[in-house]
């Protein structure tokens, strides 16, 4: 049995387990990890600050500079433990931005998912020999009840409320009977995103917004990537298993947090919506994602589908119905289906693009000739992966830089001291290396490297690596403006959405060309529109017939298959 003791706050733990990150992940203590583990990111630094650790190991060599080595700067992935020992994270997450809100306007008519039907049946007799669904139905015609738990509840519900009560309808199926004096259903929208997880708790008969709940996702310690997932998946004989478990226990336990705080029930929400990209909607399910990341990338579901919330372990709310919003392809889910529906790019006039940015790009054009989305492999450059300095947007990241009064500024997320840099940040910080002609139009340095934000440095491989993604992002723009005989001139708007868009200043993703140079008034910061077109799916019925709809009019580009895809690449490779 090992004691370690992390610092500041001195927690201890004791484990017979000897990988010092495993430990570190099974106890709560959220630590950056990249390739979860695997030894090639560098991220989970940690500082020995007491104890025998055992010898360093060649990855650290290769990774680790000298002065962090003589300084007892370890990788917890590296450090297998032969003694107890007392240590520091150098690169956890704390206060982590995690993007909630949708910054458009929408007049959402309310037309609820839920509703109820208050009922008052005639009770049997000697002379009325009706079954107790033959009573109902004949009250409450053209439904079904499919449930065989609400079965076995029926006999004795009626009986104790004298034959009075509601029922609870979902679409065209009782899912619940409810007392005459229950009034209103609940619902949650989440968006479970690879890096974080966002719930939405609806007041159906009202149509509002209660409470926004978010965390990490707890799969970031397999990989921050849906790759380095799949690969666990693939590797590991209880793969889809350590990853749905992980993910359903953190939901519960974000649903149970809503209900403490406002008072409620589980038993009362009665409709659930998730929208994400394929790999996470298939781990939810409890499906392999296997077969998405190999040639020709094929999901096992695209189409939207519901269940009854315990048929997916949901216990907790035992009669609800749960919703996924469809995918459009094997890169591109629900969560760009639902942004599709939140910003009306599925009816608005105009050639329209709406961006999310992230480890995967994914974009689609609306024109008049239809609709046309695409999926592209940015790499993890944009969430702080593969940076020398990089991580997520949490405390001690640096998220802005600029030029004030010809000196270089940057912001720190919590306003302490300077740990690394997020997407954001270093988007900023390419777009002011070229404003001061530290990098030229080909990302090389001019003069001398590396660039310091304080005790943050930039170096040239990070340059080369923002380069990289910035370029497959611009790419599949171009693709997709071709397919549908547009120039970059002919856009009239641009949505970006997803938290690297929040956050990221439109000048600078123009700048260093992540976007095309148009205006920078046809470019929209939307927010969370994953989150809003799953709220959107609950207060009104019929976006579900829609989003069904919209996502057999998307014509997906398959990028590998595009040979104009490579000349692209290394044309917008330059600044």
């Amino acid at each position: 049995m090992h004691r370690l003791v992390i610092y500041p706050e001195e927690k201890e733990i004791f484990s017979e387990r000897e990988n010092l990150l495993k430990i570190l992940q099974e106890n709560g203590v959220y630590i950056n990890s990249v390739c979860g583990g695997k030894g090639w990111c560098g991220k989970c630094k940690i500082l020995i600050r007491d104890g025998n650790p055992p010898p360093i190991t060649e990855i650290e060599k290769k990774i680790l500079s000298r002065e962090e080595i003589e300084n007892g700067v370890r990788l917890a992935c590296q450090v297998i433990l032969e003694n107890s020992l007392k240590i520091e994270i150098l690169n956890r997450f704390n206060n982590i931005k995690i993007l909630k809100r949708f910054n458009l306007n929408l007049d959402v008519p309310l037309n609820p998912v839920i509703f109820l039907e208050p009922f008052s049946l005639p009770p049997p007799s000697i002379s009325d020999q009706r079954s107790d669904l033959e009573r109902i139905f004949c009250y409450i015609k053209e439904k079904s009840i499919k449930n065989i738990n609400l079965l076995r509840k029926i006999p004795k519900f009626l009986r104790e409320n004298n034959f009075e009560g509601k029922f609870v309808i979902y679409n065209d199926e009782i899912i619940d009977i409810r007392e005459k004096e229950f009034s209103n259903p609940l619902g949650i929208a989440f968006d479970i995103g690879t890096t974080t997880l966002v719930g939405y708790l609806l007041d159906l008969k009202e149509g509002k917004e209660i409470e926004v709940i978010s965390d990490i996702n707890p799969q970031f310690k397999f990989g921050s990537d849906v790759i380095s997932r799949i690969n666990h998946i693939m590797i590991s004989k209880d793969g889809i298993k350590d990853l749905r478990e992980s993910l359903i226990y953190s939901l519960k336990e974000m649903i149970i947090k809503l209900c403490v705080k406002n008072r409620i029930s589980p038993l009362d929400i009665y409709a659930f919506s998730f929208v994400g990209n394929p790999t996470m909607i298939h781990i939810f399910l409890g499906i392999t994602p296997e077969y998405i990341a190999i040639s020709p990338y094929i999901p096992v579901i695209s189409s939207g589908m519901s269940f009854y919330a315990k048929e997916l372990d949901f216990d907790i709310s035992p009669y609800a119905k749960i919703y996924i919003i469809p995918n459009i392809s094997g890169y591109v889910g629900g969560d760009i289906l639902a942004g599709i529906l939140a910003t009306n790019l599925w009816k608005d006039e105009g050639n329209l693009l709406l961006v999310d940015v992230g480890t995967n790009g994914e974009i689609v054009l609306k024109t008049d000739d239809g609709i046309f989305s695409c999926a592209t492999a940015a790499g993890p450059a944009f969430e702080g992966g593969n940076i020398t300095y990089g991580m997520i947007a949490s405390e001690g990241a640096i998220d802005h830089v600029w030029i004030e009064k010809g000196e270089v500024k940057f912001s720190v997320i919590g306003g302490g001291k300077e740990r690394g840099i997020c997407g954001s940040g270093i988007v900023d910080a390419i777009s002011v290396m070229l404003d001061l002609n530290i990098i030229d139009n080909r990302g090389k340095f001019i003069k001398e490297e590396p660039f310091f934000l304080g005790n943050v440095k930039i170096t040239q491989k990070d340059v080369r690596e923002i380069q990289l993604a910035k370029s497959a992002i611009r790419s599949g723009i171009e693709i997709l403006l071709k397919t549908a005989g547009k120039n970059f001139e002919d856009i009239d708007k641009v949505y970006l959405a997803g938290a690297f868009g929040n956050y990221m200043r439109k000048e600078s993703a123009i700048r260093i060309g992540l976007l095309p140079p148009i205006h920078m008034e046809k470019v929209e910061v939307v927010g969370n529109s994953a989150g809003k077109g799953g709220e959107l799916v609950l207060l009104n019925k019929e976006y579900m017939e829609i989003v069904e709809k919209i996502s057999k009019m998307i014509r997906y580009i398959e990028l590998s298959a595009e040979k104009d895809f490579q000349e692209y690449f290394i044309e917008f490779i330059y600044f």
